[in-house]
């Protein structure tokens, strides 16, 4: 099962997206994961990306400026819970090595939004609620090796685990003074070589417009300088007419 197919079946997660003003998250979705698009779907790729062809892979990062109450938080929440639950990491992992699912926000307080997500996506499903094994204030332990765990934002919180996904949820709020101790872009940096070495594994950067400096903006305008922007997917109220948002996807060619 796809995560088109999870979000379509009444038995998983279709009760969450059931009228037309998730129509553009759909075809983020599929751009991110390349999947065949339907002609609407294609549409707003086009409009929104200037690109006539879609992808045809699965990208490995995504970085996402949506306006508020655009749905960010739940979508990043519902890629998280078809990533712990729908993929099977164990090949990836060696002997006692867990997969973890790292939701990554400036505070505890900010990363409980999708956390309180996830876990509701869970219960919700009678199929994934037998997977749950363990849950505490900032973890979610699944079988099969999987964990979905709560952090904030910080270089020491990111070594010696094996990550198949990360969420960066708000990281236009993330400290981004070169003084600090914990800088966005070094943060970031710590993530990746704990992806490294698991095909398949996303990095999910998403925030509501902030102040313009940052490894988040830096990103978004170094790319839409070049021309090289990917799917637009909602801003403002998901469950109204979507505003245009800018959306990069990098596929996951050459890992």
């Amino acid at each position: 099962m796809n995560i088109l197919q999870a979000i379509a079946d009444p038995k998983v997660f279709a009760a969450n997206f059931r009228d037309s003003s998730w129509d553009a998250w759909r075809a983020f979705l599929a751009a991110l994961f390349g999947l065949p698009m339907t002609s609407e779907q294609l549409a707003i790729y086009q409009q929104h990306t200037g690109r006539t062809a879609p992808p045809t892979a699965p990208s490995h990062e995504a970085w996402l400026c949506i306006g508020r109450r655009g749905g960010k938080s739940f979508v990043l929440a519902c890629i998280a819970t078809f990533l712990a639950c729908f993929k099977d990491w164990r090949p990836f992992l060696g002997p006692g090595e867990v997969a973890t699912v790292m939701v990554i926000a400036a505070d505890r307080r900010q990363a409980r939004v999708i956390m309180r997500y996830v876990l509701g996506l869970l219960k919700a499903v009678p199929m994934l609620r037998r997977q749950v094994e363990n849950v505490t204030r900032e973890s979610i332990e699944l079988k099969h090796n999987v964990i979905i765990e709560l952090h904030t934002v910080s270089l020491r919180s990111t070594r010696g685990y094996s990550i198949v996904a990360a969420l960066c949820d708000e990281i236009a709020y993330w400290p981004t003074d070169e003084q600090s101790a914990e800088p966005d872009a070094e943060v970031i940096n710590a993530i990746k070589p704990a992806m490294a070495t698991v095909p398949g594994a996303m990095l999910l950067c998403a925030s509501s417009p902030h102040a313009r400096k940052g490894a988040f903006v830096g990103r978004l305008s170094q790319t839409l300088r070049q021309g090289r922007s990917g799917a637009g997917v909602a801003g403002g109220d998901a469950r109204h007419e979507p505003e245009r948002a800018a959306v990069i996807h990098r596929p996951a060619h050459g890992r």
